[in-house]
């Protein structure tokens, strides 16, 4: 078949490279003129290791990742351990090794780009509007370039512009009530190599990991309005997370100012019918999610071996319809359980963050780490039909 993907991000590469290897003729259509990410590190957890081996990326992913050693949650602004897992113990627990690994988003989208011819991605071309004609959907551009398909993927994010041509005008996506800062930095020498760590606060919270080429992925959120922005970004971080427990200072410190980047944090609540006809949504524009789980881009992996596998079988439009039925259920599960954690850690208040850190304390003792790591230990399948 014939395919066009809409959006050169994560999602569209994957299944770009899925769908090549099924024998499809694939064209990703980006409007960006050239290749890029926004934004800094992104976890791959072992379930997103698995769908990148299913599509032949898993080697290459992993050359350019930092497999995580020591995962951390603390408390009291990063002052008080909460809970500790080492890799070993995460491999007893779940059988897998790595459970997680960290890399930069551009690194990992120029890895998959390189698995494909250079043709296949076209820049330049922003989608303006999808009719879905008896014959194939056809796809409109912004530069007057028309295009025709047997199957048209969508994979251009929360703000899709395949999804308003299958769901109609929709509210803006759902704000969580926090907003983030997100930057990288050299490794300080405190910080070990393969380090992982969440720092809980009353409203706030900071994420530190380390990358490949001794660098520091950070994050810190923050209660607040939508919309704010600073004149000085890095002051009002810096500021916002006054007296937290060493590195967290010294690495907001050696961040530049014009590599932090702010953004509100947003998902769209889950709704069912990504697909009409031979049209179908999959990564952030079927089921965007928050961060708080590092699953969103695992999630868009995912989707491409499915995708790839449904399609395999030969009728566009049914195969389209089973994705949706077998990813509906596991994306909802990630989306709805994303959005409770980040209520669960953005908890402000003295009584309230005191009954959630004794509460998540207790609960790693009795219960163990294997219902937080659960996500991690699903397995996709392979391409091929099963």
């Amino acid at each position: 078949m014939k395919v066009i993907i809409i959006g050169c991000g994560i999602a569209g590469l994957a299944s770009a490279i899925a769908l090549r290897r099924g024998g499809h003729e694939v064209t990703v259509y980006e409007r960006a003129a050239q290749l890029t990410e926004v934004g800094a590190g992104i976890s791959i957890w072992a379930n997103a290791l698995r769908a990148l081996d299913a599509i032949g990326a898993g080697d290459a992913v992993r050359a350019v990742a930092q497999p995580l050693e020591v995962s951390e949650f603390r408390a009291a602004r990063g002052h008080r351990r909460l809970m500790t897992m080492t890799a070993a113990q995460n491999q007893r627990v779940t059988g897998l090794r790595p459970l997680l690994v960290m890399t930069h988003r551009a690194e990992l989208a120029g890895t998959l780009a390189a698995f494909l011819p250079p043709a296949v991605a076209k820049f330049g071309h922003e989608c303006m509007g999808v009719e879905n004609r008896s014959d194939g959907p056809v796809v409109r551009f912004a530069n007057g370039h028309e295009d025709r398909a047997d199957v048209l993927i969508g994979a251009d994010g929360i703000r899709s512009v395949v999804r308003c041509a299958i769901f109609g005008a929709e509210p803006p996506p759902r704000y969580s009530g926090y907003t983030c800062w997100r930057g990288v930095c050299a490794r300080p020498q405190s910080l070990p190599a393969g380090y992982t760590g969440e720092w809980w606060g009353s409203g706030r919270r900071a994420g530190i990991t380390t990358l490949p080429r001794d660098r520091v992925y950070w994050f810190a959120v923050l209660n607040h309005p939508a919309g704010g922005r600073a004149a000085d970004e890095k002051a009002l971080v810096m500021e916002t997370f006054r007296g937290w427990a060493d590195p967290l200072p010294e690495i907001l410190e050696s961040t530049s100012g014009s590599a932090i980047i702010r953004g509100d944090i947003i998902d769209r609540p889950p709704r069912r019918g990504w697909s009409v006809g031979r049209t179908c949504l999959i990564g952030d524009a079927a089921h965007s999610t928050t961060p708080n789980l590092g699953q969103g881009g695992c999630m868009a992996i995912e989707d491409a071996v499915v995708l790839a596998r449904r399609l395999s079988r030969g009728d566009g439009a049914g195969g389209l319809a089973d994705f949706v039925a077998e990813r509906y259920p596991r994306t909802t599960l990630i989306t709805n359980r994303s959005w409770k954690f980040g209520r669960l850690a953005q908890k402000q208040g003295r009584i309230a963050c005191f009954l959630r850190d004794n509460s998540m304390w207790l609960a790693t003792r009795l219960l163990g780490s294997k219902g937080f790591l659960e996500p991690a230990m699903f397995d996709v399948g392979t391409v091929e039909p099963g």
